[in-house]
């Protein structure tokens, strides 16, 4: 009888850890590779060419809120083979072909955490994605999210928001890099 409802009180206190995490993909103009499909066309659409890939995304972070970790969200961003380009907070999101709004705060609990996170991706004006992440929003008991790193948390969303444009990691040293 103690050891069940010793598995039932741990049960629930299990269960209350869960933090609110919603990821709508941004779907692709074309079905095809997911590194050329977000390609700018040549010429680089109103605010030039940038880049050898052409792949251009405009982030606009929100100001009020402290918007802690951008660089980590930029870095993510980066990583992935954006060309990213930081624009003013009251820039319209119609300014780049695709741009992101960034909002995110941090919380501290023996380290600084991801407490929150919401990006919004458009394309040409039209909301194509959407990622929202909050630590706070539990059913109580323990909240394990602030052992999180941020880097990894954002890194997670922006994976989720444009999937699979990540780049296969280089081979290992010392290896060769397979013939063409």
């Amino acid at each position: 009888m103690y050891k069940a409802m010793l598995a039932a009180g741990l049960g629930l206190l299990i269960t209350g850890c869960s933090t609110y995490q919603a990821v709508t993909p941004v779907d692709r103009p074309d079905h095809t590779d997911p590194l050329v499909a977000f390609q700018v066309p040549a010429g680089g659409g109103p605010l030039g060419n940038y880049g050898a890939n052409g792949t251009l995304l405009c982030v606009v972070v929100n100001p009020v809120t402290g918007n802690d970790f951008v660089e980590n969200f930029l870095s993510s961003l980066r990583r992935r083979n954006f060309e990213v380009k930081v624009l003013q907070a009251q820039t319209s999101i119609a300014a780049c072909p695709v741009v992101a709004l960034y909002t995110a705060r941090s919380a501290w609990y023996w380290t600084a955490y991801l407490n929150s996170a919401d990006i919004t991706v458009f394309r040409n004006g039209d909301r194509v994605g959407k990622a929202i992440y909050n630590a706070n929003r539990s059913a109580g008991g323990l909240n394990l999210s602030n052992f999180v790193q941020p880097s990894s948390k954002l890194d997670e969303l922006v994976e989720q928001l444009f999937p699979g444009m990540l780049p296969p990691p280089p081979p290992p040293a010392g290896t060769a890099a397979p013939a063409a």
